[in-house]
């Protein structure tokens, strides 16, 4: 299985991003003729306690192998509102990640998507971008399988995410430790998304 620790290390993210810029704000992927779920959301990257659109930026598409192993794609460009439309397969589950500048510096958001409905619409943000890591990561290491990172465990993992930030007013998105502290307090309050975090998972 391909590690998400090489992702750990190549990006802010945990994730796999291609930085060449590809034309286009949509596009497909998957076999011809398979049933199509498409992906559409806003991309919103955290800069001074609020949020900006990553503009005409590069789209990621990460998908799993027959063999488990995480095979990114370029699949097009944000708009000018930071707006994606990625067309998938029906899948198990996949990972969209974009990247951009805010004034903060280089950075990333990334989801988690169950592409099994023909539309699914989702916020990328901070909360996402973490639960992407830990759904990702628990993959990775085989705590669980891509197909056991269903639409409940993401759920589980996102709304935990942003318990976590809440708790955490210190929290710096930009911080490689931050990022890294949240991903594994996310992952063991949840057990990689198994079940809400209970509501006292994240107080000292």
């Amino acid at each position: 299985m391909n590690g998400v620790g090489s992702f750990l290390s190549a990006t802010a993210l945990a994730v796999a991003l291609v930085v060449s810029a590809a034309p286009g704000c949509s596009s497909s992927s998957g076999s011809a003729g398979g049933p199509i779920s498409r992906l559409v959301g806003p991309a919103l990257a955290p800069e001074n306690d609020d949020t900006v659109p990553p503009a005409d930026e590069v789209v990621v598409l990460l998908t799993y192998d027959d063999e488990g192993n995480i095979v990114s794609a370029e699949v097009g460009t944000t708009d000018a509102n930071g707006q994606f439309v990625v067309d998938v397969e029906a899948q198990a589950v996949v990972a969209i990640v974009v990247g951009g500048m805010t004034d903060e510096g280089d950075t990333e958001v990334s989801g988690l998507f169950n592409p099994d409905e023909p539309m699914i619409e989702k916020d990328l943000d901070e909360a996402t971008s973490i639960a992407c890591v830990a759904g990702l990561t628990a993959v990775d290491d085989g705590s669980i399988t891509e197909e056991q990172l269903n639409a409940e465990r993401v759920q589980n993992l996102e709304a935990a995410s942003v318990d976590y930030i809440l708790a955490n007013p210190g929290f710096d998105y930009y911080s490689e430790p931050d990022r890294t502290s949240a991903v594994e307090a996310v992952r063991v309050a949840t057990d990689d998304g198994a079940h809400p975090a209970a509501s006292d998972a994240f107080t000292a």
